[in-house]
């Protein structure tokens, strides 16, 4: 059974609190997002109230999520959606995959400018390809970008990159033009110029926190003349067909945590946490990432968003502006008409349609005659009321139930006994 990572955060998150001098713990969007992780599912955010028309008696107690992108559970389902949502719109070409890396001596950088970087990267290399694409201007034509941010690397190590599905042609004059030829070398120089020129502007303006140089004495501009003389890393994939799978890949840990529950083979309180990058390909112990419980939350909540920090970035054809002119244009001209007819309709996937298909059952379904319940009333409780207060700490949802807790083997005390 997969360990989980919320079982570890409970363990080890308020001793890691004290102890540790990590500068996330300086970040809001962290101790949010971890407490929503910590209470989801749980009577601190509120209960859903549904009852059988016919049998009153029928109650189901259904808790509030937290819809943190940290929590396994509700992370796992915005994914889906988001993904789902993105593959329904890709637009039925060849797509390329490329990736974009920030040179390591600029990584530390982005901890404390993480908005500004982040923004600057993806305004870059969308001017960067397009750059390129326009360089003829008899052969431009206008392409479709989806950029996703990672922040991890081998091991969860502090990595920024892009990866971007970039369609392999696009529009010119009313028609499709066909292209999948991307000048890696080109790439690479105009992407470094850029970002170089991009980060002194903002470094000008006084925009950067904690500018400095690599070495003692040596000034923020110096040191960029100096990044300026190495090579850059820009990938560039073959065509891959309409992307399917690249989407996939890439898109995997955009709206949840970096890492997977399944991918967690070893779990011991105090001593150790081992994890695996890729849990579906079967790795042996001995090539497993390891970390004492302190050091893998430290690696992990590096990789937690700021709020408001978006993931996933979209130009060309794929961008916002474009959803009703040139996109649906694009879609007329590829022969996707019925996706032209969808535009705008949104896939929906409550908890209740996940139940179903993951597990097979209708959780909602009176167990007297079948029928589905309706939702009567969501309830909240408030921490300052002794009595809610002593039912948040007491008692829990299980089954749909309410019920006591059970702490270290003790079945907690009501709230109303004497």
């Amino acid at each position: 059974m997969a360990v989980k990572l919320k079982t570890i955060f409970e363990n080890e998150w308020e001793e890691f609190k004290r102890t540790s001098d990590s500068d996330e713990l300086k970040r809001a969007a962290v101790h949010d997002n971890i407490w929503k992780m910590l209470h989801c599912k749980t009577l601190w955010l509120g209960l859903l109230v549904y009852q059988c028309e016919d049998h009153g008696e029928e109650v189901r107690l259904v808790p509030c999520t937290c819809k943190s992108r940290f929590c396994p559970s509700c992370g796992y389902k915005a994914n889906l959606i988001w993904l789902n949502q993105l593959l329904a719109r890709a637009l039925p070409c060849d797509h390329q995959h490329l990736v974009f890396t920030l040179a390591f001596e600029l990584r530390e950088l982005t901890k404390s400018n993480r908005r500004a970087i982040f923004n600057l990267m993806s305004r870059t290399l969308w001017a960067t390809i397009r750059q390129f694409i326009n360089k003829h201007k008899a052969l431009a034509y206008q392409p479709g970008a989806v950029c996703i941010l990672h922040t991890f690397g081998k091991g969860l190590k502090w990595h920024i990159h892009f990866h971007i599905m970039i369609t392999a042609g696009g529009l010119s004059n009313g028609r499709w033009v066909e292209n999948s030829y991307l000048d890696e070398n080109y790439l690479k120089r105009a992407w470094k110029a850029k970002m170089l020129a991009g980060l002194r502007k903002l470094y000008r303006s006084g925009q950067l926190i904690n500018a400095v140089g690599r070495h003692p004495g040596q000034s923020f501009e110096q040191m960029l003349t100096e990044i300026y003389d190495r090579s850059w890393y820009v990938w560039i994939d073959r065509v891959k067909g309409d992307g399917t799978f690249a989407f996939t890949y890439i898109g995997r840990y955009c709206k949840r945590a970096c890492v997977s529950q399944k991918g967690i083979i070893e779990y011991r309180k105090g001593k150790i946490v081992a994890w695996k990058e890729r849990s579906k390909i079967p790795v042996p112990d001995i090539c497993a990432n390891r970390a004492t419980p302190h050091g893998f939350i430290d690696l992990l909540i590096h990789h937690i968003p700021n709020r408001y920090d978006h993931q996933a970035h979209y130009f060309g054809l794929y961008s916002a502006r474009q959803k009703n002119t040139l996109y649906r244009k694009a879609l007329k001209i590829l022969n996707r008409t019925a996706a032209v007819k969808k535009l705008g309709k949104k896939l929906k996937f409550t908890w209740q349609k996940l139940m179903r298909w993951v597990h097979g059952l209708n959780p909602l379904a009176c167990s007297k005659c079948g029928k589905e319940m309706k939702r009567i009333c969501i309830l909240f409780f408030n921490p300052k009321h002794p009595a809610d207060r002593d039912l948040l700490l007491n008692y829990e949802i299980k089954n749909y139930q309410l019920v006591p807790r059970k702490i270290e083997g003790l079945v907690a005390k009501s709230f109303d006994s004497s």
